[in-house]
């Protein structure tokens, strides 16, 4: 039993590193993200080899997922742009222009955090991606808030315990990043069950 388990540790921290090393050039991230959940699915249910399903997948979503994520960073330098911008600002319309920036970047967190492991469970276009993947976050708000947490951790310590970042960043290098992915596995697979039969 305690060998299973190491054997179980030992296949979540092969998941990280290949995750790890294949999101190293940033835009890649994409796919790399992609490539775990799918991985992490097939592992889940002993199906495949971790090498093999995460290359496959890697390699047979890039371009979907690569489209994802470049639409993320560039809705994102948008976002930030538009914080600097109201910064400046002072008054009433200030604190409710604020309000609306704060409620789109969480919408937009909750787009992206279910945009890849819903690509690596589902055949669709792009745009169907997209869609079903917002649709599903704001039908299931509270998954959604978690699978948030669980991907902003690395910043949330950053901020709040700076001390303690130091330590949990290694961490997520070396296996939390496939233990999160893995959490948001179980938290959406009754989700993704009702919509239909996953891709082999």
């Amino acid at each position: 039993m305690q060998f299973k388990g190491m054997e179980k540790v030992a296949d979540l921290f092969m998941i990280n590193l290949l995750f790890i090393l294949c999101s190293l050039p940033v835009i890649t991230i994409g796919a790399s993200a992609t490539a775990m959940h799918y991985t992490l699915r097939r592992w889940r249910e002993d199906n495949g080899s971790i090498s093999g399903d995460f290359f496959r997948a890697f390699r047979m979503n890039f371009r979907q997922a690569t489209v994802l994520w470049l639409v993320f960073l560039v809705l994102s330098a948008v976002m930030v742009a538009n914080f600097w911008i109201v910064s400046s600002w002072t008054g009433p319309l200030y604190q409710v222009v604020m309000v609306m920036l704060f409620v789109v970047s969480a919408i937009m967190l909750a787009w992206i955090s279910l945009c890849f492991p819903f690509l690596a469970r589902f055949d669709n276009t792009t745009s169907q991606i997209a869609k079903n993947s917002l649709l599903i976050a704001l039908v299931s708000p509270v998954r959604t808030l978690i699978a948030v947490i669980l991907n902003l951790m690395p910043v949330v310590l950053a901020v709040l315990i700076p001390g303690v970042f130091l330590i949990g960043s290694v961490l997520w290098l070396v296996i939390l990043c496939s233990v999160s992915g893995f959490f948001i596995q179980l938290l959406f697979a009754p989700v993704f069950d009702r919509i239909g039969t996953a891709d082999p």
